[in-house]
């Protein structure tokens, strides 16, 4: 594993790379406690035995810097600015881009702004599909107090609420659930300022009545092959939605049947072999069209 940081305008960038070969895929992490090493630590090692990888930790997370003040309208559009200087700093071409959650909305937002740089794409339990949440007043009215913090704090303090968090919306199976997990978040839920974040992605992503960013009227645009994989058991994202997305553009679809919103966390084979078997399927089909 190689780790190196990238100065953005957004401060510097951590990001971690993997693997050789012509082809590079580019990970990116959900909100919350995530970071690229929480999220894609088991995926790495496994996709590096096939191509480059490089997994970015989004400012604010992991060991890249927090701006201030990065909440509000140009919250996504400050993201894909510091992406894209990342790319151009590392001096990539062309490239897979995956994206996890937020990561997910990220993704698709980057390939809809520079789909040269962009050879195939991947949403993964992506944000960025729906026009509200249910109860969408509720929430947006939660993420605007105080609670978030308080939950935080409480967490910190006890393996039981990790646990049913991790359980309730991110795991499927609840074998998969270690202790050395749950210190982990237990342990990043006690750091000062856990829950800073997420904060400013909610506040960013929930107006009083609709989800932002909503780019079901766009995925039409994508000019790029694109795999939706969605964890069937997932209660963050409507798999009905991701289904209406990948119709809508014309995409692949993997369901990873039992698994919630950490898909790839939970079952890191099963999404190395689909990705790349999906890579290698558009490489063939690329490489007999020129001939």
């Amino acid at each position: 594993m190689r780790e190196q940081q990238i100065h953005t305008t957004l401060g510097q960038v951590h990001l971690y790379e993997a693997g050789e070969g012509s082809t590079t895929v580019m990970l990116l992490h959900g909100a919350g406690l995530d970071s690229a090493m929480l999220s894609w630590a088991e995926v790495m090692p496994l996709l590096a035995q096939h191509c480059h990888v490089i997994a970015v930790d989004l400012p604010g997370y992991g060991k890249s810097d927090r701006a201030v003040g990065f909440a509000g309208p140009e919250f996504y559009g400050k993201h894909l600015s510091a992406l894209h200087q990342v790319v151009q700093q590392l001096k990539l071409e062309q490239f897979v881009l995956a994206g996890l959650s937020m990561g997910g909305a990220l993704a698709i937002g980057y390939a809809l702004a520079y789909p040269d740089e962009i050879t195939a794409l991947v949403p993964v339990d992506s944000w960025g599909l729906v026009g509200k949440m249910p109860m969408h007043r509720f929430y947006h009215w939660y993420v605007n107090t105080g609670l978030m913090k308080t939950s935080y704090r409480w967490m910190a303090q006890s393996n039981f609420l990790v646990r049913w968090s991790i359980t309730s919306s991110l795991l499927g199976d609840k074998s998969k659930v270690s202790e050395t997990l749950v210190q982990q978040l237990k342990e990043l839920c006690g750091a000062e300022g856990a829950e800073s974040a997420m904060q400013d992605f909610q506040r960013s992503s929930l107006t009083k009545t609709s989800a932002v960013p909503d780019y079901r009227a766009k995925l039409s645009q994508l000019q790029m092959p694109v795999l939706f994989v969605q964890g069937d058991k997932d209660p963050l994202v409507p798999t009905a939605a991701v289904k209406q997305a990948a119709t809508s553009c014309n995409a692949a679809l993997h369901l990873m049947v039992g698994c919630k919103h950490w898909a790839p966390k939970e079952r890191p084979e099963e999404f190395v072999s689909v990705l790349w078997k999906w890579i290698s399927s558009l490489s063939a089909a690329k490489s007999k069209a020129i001939d």
